[in-house]
């Protein structure tokens, strides 16, 4: 172990010289941590080296844990994943009436992706001056193909199914997902992003323009009130993946829904949508992006393989070093 541990800090000591990175990486096999370090600065203005407990926006990498929030309240009878989302929210009623939750959650629906919203900056900040309702701006999202006929990613199904569980569980995302995983898996270092609240120990995400680096931009949404996305530490997602793999926080049954393989996405004949995460042939990938911040996960569960890269530089290619990584961890 000792052996590829030393190859793995080689890989990424190299990268790093080669390429600023900023952030932290943690890979486990077996349940345990095979290779754990954090690069560059959490704080460029004070200073502040990035550590293993550094906090970062995760993004898309929350889609996980709606879909499994989902997947648990249909196994309790709560939902079901095979129900129109108006059976739940009367605004949603407008919606095509092919949409199910299943469709949201698989990116099928055919709704078009908020974040794809024309000067979106704008018709947020429109939306807040106004007053208005953002679950209805996002129930009038363009239908582009009847649900279930094509695969389009597109976060507002898992949006609009944030605001589902909320109404039918009468508690907030954040607090819902306290209840559910992150109390239980005693993940302390997670919760709901905001980038106005102060958040001890968490990042700042960086960009470079024109050679200078940069403090990076909010996130699209950050200024709308809605069931949002999250902020992790590696090891708290670390604690997640070994939950999945061992089937401790989801049933088995559960983890086949999860992992089934519902739609062929649209970028890569290899890889299929299941519930949240991306499918290969013998492992699973969950990416996350905003500006200031990228998030990976891949994991190999045959081989109980955790990959976890956080960023705070948008500019770092996390694929091409996992693939020099994915070397020395002899997967293919």
């Amino acid at each position: 172990m000792d052996e590829v541990r030393n190859e793995i800090e080689s890989i990424v000591d190299n990268y790093n010289r080669e390429n600023y990175l900023s952030g932290t990486i943690l890979i486990s096999k077996d349940n345990n941590v095979l290779f754990e370090k954090a690069y560059g600065k959490a704080n460029m203005q004070l200073d502040v080296g990035n550590t293993l407990e550094t906090k970062y926006f995760i993004a898309s990498v929350t889609k996980m844990f709606i879909a499994a929030a989902a997947v648990k309240l249909h196994e309790d009878g709560i939902i079901n994943l095979h129900e129109r989302p108006g059976t739940y929210i009367e605004n949603l009623r407008q919606l095509h009436p092919n949409i199910t939750l299943h469709h949201l959650i698989t990116h099928t629906s055919g709704l078009h992706d908020i974040y794809a919203v024309p000067n979106i900056r704008y018709e947020m900040n429109k939306l807040n001056n106004e007053n208005g309702d953002f679950l209805s701006y996002l129930s009038n999202q363009e239908q582009l193909f009847i649900p279930g006929e094509q695969w389009r990613y597109s976060s507002t199904g898992f949006i609009l199914m944030g605001y589902i569980l909320e109404k039918v569980t009468g508690k907030s995302f954040q607090n819902l997902l306290d209840e559910l995983f992150f109390q239980p898996l005693k993940m302390t270092g997670t919760g709901l992003n905001n980038p106005r609240k102060i958040i001890f120990n968490r990042a700042y995400g960086y960009t470079i323009e024109n050679e200078e680096y940069r403090n990076a931009d909010n996130d699209k949404l950050a200024d709308i009130d809605a069931p949002g996305e999250l902020y992790s530490t590696v090891k708290d997602l670390n604690i997640w993946c070994r939950a999945i793999l061992n089937r401790s926080i989801i049933s088995k049954e559960a983890g086949q829904m999860i992992f089934k393989a519902y739609a062929p996405v649209d970028f890569d004949p290899n890889l299929k949508y299941g519930y949240g995460w991306f499918l290969g042939n013998n492992f699973r990938w969950i990416p996350g992006g905003s500006p200031g911040f990228k998030a990976d996960i891949w994991q190999f569960p045959d081989q109980k393989i955790s990959v976890i890269m956080l960023w705070n530089f948008e500019k770092v290619d996390s694929y091409k070093l996992f693939d020099k990584i994915k070397n020395a961890l002899d997967i293919n």
